[in-house]
């Protein structure tokens, strides 16, 4: 999807998905694209509870170089454990009344629906940006 001057036109709330340390730097750097005048940029990571963040043992390193990449682009970091990342996506994107959502592409895990299929259908009214990974 591309950037318009509609987007820029109307204060909007950006939350942007990241699920690993080398991709959330593209996807910050989008949702801030995307965000106009007076917009939020809400990044968010989420991971199953006993999972770690960012896929990596050094949690610690990798949540100060996510709160660095927020902090630098002027975003709001949270920082989820749950034991549905969906459903806590979603309440999440309700709570804080998401026009757009920032998320890369992924795979089939398992066989399953992509998740940003599953969060299309029950965030309708949300406009979804899939950001494809860098070569």
């Amino acid at each position: 999807m591309k950037n318009t001057a509609q987007d820029n036109a109307a204060n909007k709330v950006i939350m942007v998905c990241v699920t690993g340390q080398r991709s959330c730097d593209q996807l910050i750097a989008r949702g801030l694209e995307r965000a106009g005048q007076g917009s939020s940029v809400h990044v968010v990571h989420c991971v199953e509870t006993g999972r770690n963040f960012l896929n990596t043992p050094f949690e610690s390193d990798a949540i100060e170089y996510l709160f660095t990449a927020a902090q630098i682009a002027g975003a709001e970091l949270s920082l989820i454990r749950s034991e549905d990342v969906e459903d806590a996506l979603v309440d999440f994107a309700k709570d804080k009344d998401a026009n757009i959502i920032v998320l890369g592409a992924a795979g089939r895990p398992n066989g399953k629906e992509p998740l940003v299929m599953r969060l299309q259908r029950r965030l309708p009214e949300v406009e979804f940006d899939v950001v494809a990974a860098r070569g």
